[in-house]
């Protein structure tokens, strides 16, 4: 969680990261290219004020936010950034202001401490760090197979030879094998945190049902009750008439697919008990 402030005015907020960061005025003064004069007055609440670009400079020197430097929030975090400072490049910016890719998926994965470390795999991965020290005992295991086999020529040595040749590994497959379980693995614990909405819905759905059955066969017998495909298709359509675009028109094709649907059905039933 982000750490919160008490509320303040922008001239207290910048005494106060002052003092936490330990810079005097002239320090600051020259880190931002003005006056200790006017860092002084503006400090002070005397008449002056800082410059935009004043202001920017001061909030990247103490990575804060410009809304919290100004006394418009009590979280210091950050919210805009560079591309550079984040180190992206301009195609993989692109891709998330264009929506090519899910920013709420990116988002949940780089908050992630198991696909942090799946990063560091798979940089591993691109150069080689882990694959050229397998290649290299391959290498070794490969020359004592060979001895074994061209210099020691019994039936043992055969053996061990190829017991040893049988030892060399697939140079990646160490590195993809810990890329595939650190990667599931970020999976899996980003979805246990926000949980199955498929229990609530199936839930929800029985429930509706439910109540859409007592609804059609009020004041029916319970164990044979009657109910007509007409009845079934309105109660559906019920259901789902306060849903976003659900206009007149729209519920009035629902209920001619629905019913012809639902009489369709009841036909073949009644023809399948007439065979019988």
């Amino acid at each position: 969680m982000a750490q919160e402030y008490l509320p303040a005015p922008s001239n207290v907020r910048l005494a106060d990261l002052m003092k936490e960061h330990n810079i005097s005025q002239p320090e600051l003064a020259k880190e931002i290219g003005c006056s200790k004069s006017t860092i002084s007055r503006f400090i002070s609440g005397a008449k002056g004020t800082l410059t935009h670009e004043q202001v920017l400079k001061i909030a990247r020197l103490f990575n804060v936010s410009t809304d919290f430097l100004l006394g418009e929030t009590n979280i210091p975090d950050r919210k805009n950034y560079d591309i550079a400072e984040l180190g992206l490049s301009v195609e993989a910016a692109k891709n998330l202001y264009t929506g090519r890719v899910n920013t709420e998926v990116v988002n949940l994965l780089l908050e992630n401490a198991r696909f942090a470390e799946l990063t560091y795999r798979i940089s591993q991965y691109f150069d080689d760090t882990f694959a050229s020290g397998i290649a290299a005992q391959n290498a070794m295991l490969t020359t004592l197979s060979t001895l074994l086999r061209t210099r020691v020529k019994t039936p043992e040595a055969a053996k061990a030879a190829k017991d040893i040749s049988l030892r060399r590994k697939p140079v990646y497959q160490g590195d993809l094998d810990n890329i595939e379980m650190y990667f599931m693995a970020a999976v899996k614990e980003i979805k246990k945190g926000i949980g199955s909405h498929y229990a609530e819905q199936e839930a929800m759905s029985k429930k509706v049902a439910e109540k859409m059955f007592t609804e059609l066969t009020k004041g029916q017998d319970v164990q044979h009750p009657t109910i007509t495909a007409e009845q079934l298709t309105d109660a559906m359509l019920d259901s789902v008439s306060g849903m976003e675009g659900a206009t007149p028109e729209a519920l009035e094709q629902l209920r001619s697919g629905l019913l012809g649907i639902l009489q369709s059905a009841a036909e073949r039933e009644n023809a399948h008990e007439a065979d019988e």
